[in-house]
């Protein structure tokens, strides 16, 4: 990641909300496409119509490597998300020398709902490594119903900072707002049953970033419905490093897990 500022920064859930640079992912290409969904976040970030960018702008934008894109751009096309209209001509005739990448009317009606994923979710963090597609997957989803709980606060009152925020929240019902079931979690992201539980198992105890507690099943209820509540003490670390770079890192305040 790109900083120019030169100091340590330190970025809350909440922060990664207001932070422009999150990945739309809509649902229904995510389940079809899996991660090359990220590939048309990135591509949604440049144009909501065609783009003759290079494939390595549209890597930077997807915060994903070159090479992946290339293949995730092939899944797109082959699934109808976008269509590779090839190498074009300019005004004056003469080809472009990169394909031209159109955003097809299934992803123009297909933009809604769909998931929030935040840059640094897409970076190598320190001690961590990249995360995977399953945890940057139920991420999204657990950031899109953070960022709906907090409009509709915004809607009703002002409030002044993080802590103000968390109690409105509260009020509207607390941590079971985030409650999700394990059937609603696959439906969604389009993972195994298998993917979603690792996936939680490493958002909770490996990088601290959701409290992880569970409703185990009942009479009646056929599928396990859990809390993947935010960890409002966890935050980004972000180091300046050599000019334009910097190192992530992950700081899971108090929380130290179940």
């Amino acid at each position: 990641m790109d900083d120019d500022t030169g100091q340590v920064e330190r970025i809350s859930l909440l922060d990664s909300l207001d932070d422009r640079r999150w990945i739309k992912l809509p649902l229904a290409a995510m389940q079809q496409v899996g991660p090359a969904v990220q590939t048309l976040g990135g591509l949604l970030r440049m144009t909501n119509r065609e783009t003759f960018a290079p494939v390595a702008d549209i890597a930077r934008h997807a915060r994903l490597p070159r090479e992946t894109v290339k293949k995730h751009l092939q899944r797109l096309d082959e699934g109808g998300w976008i269509e590779n209209a090839g190498r074009q001509h300019t005004r004056r005739g003469a080809p472009r020398r990169t394909a031209t990448i159109k955003i097809t009317k299934q992803t123009k009606d297909h933009l809604e709902p769909y998931g929030m994923l935040p840059w640094w979710a897409c970076c190598s963090i320190r001690k961590v490594g990249r995360l995977p597609w399953c945890a940057r997957a139920v991420l999204s989803i657990v950031m899109a119903r953070l960022c709906s709980l907090k409009a509709a606060v915004d809607r009703q009152q002002e409030v002044q900072d993080e802590v103000e925020l968390a109690g409105a929240i509260d009020n509207m019902g607390g941590d079971y707002r985030f409650r999700f079931s394990l059937h609603s979690l696959t439906e969604q992201t389009g993972l195994t049953r298998e993917s979603v539980v690792v996936a939680k198992k490493l958002l909770n105890h490996r990088y601290g970033i959701v409290q992880w507690t569970g409703d185990y099943p009942r009479p009646g209820v056929t599928t396990e419905t859990h809390l993947l509540i935010p960890n409002w003490d966890f935050h980004v670390v972000v180091t300046p490093a050599s000019e334009g770079h910097c190192h992530l890192a992950f700081d899971r305040g108090s929380d130290s897990g179940p």
